[in-house]
């Protein structure tokens, strides 16, 4: 397992393996108990229309870690895993209606 500081994401772009420029690391949020790395903190592309994507009260995307497929000059997304809110709203009604019986 190769080790990167985090230092050195700061700025570095995000792409979708379908192309879509998302934006450039701004921050990495960690779980507090376990240490874990929960999401990258992403200033958003000024092209990318963020309504569908999920963002902080900043404005910033929230991407989540298990969405990355690699690392190197650029970070590439798993544009399958990336969260979506269409896709959020979609797993809560699913919860709601099982909820339901």
């Amino acid at each position: 397992m190769v080790k990167i500081k985090a230092s050195k994401l700061r700025d570095v772009e995000l792409i979708t393996d379908t192309g879509i420029r998302l934006g450039w690391v701004y921050d990495l949020s960690f779980d507090e108990e376990t240490g874990d790395i929960l999401v990258i903190v992403a200033e958003p592309d000024e092209d990318l229309d963020v309504s569908e994507f999920v963002t902080d009260h900043e404005g910033l995307l929230l991407i989540p870690v298990n969405a990355v497929k690699s690392i190197g000059e650029v970070i590439i997304i798993d544009s399958t895993k990336l969260a979506v809110k269409s896709k959020l709203r979609r797993v809560s009604m699913i919860k709601e209606k099982l909820q339901q019986g």
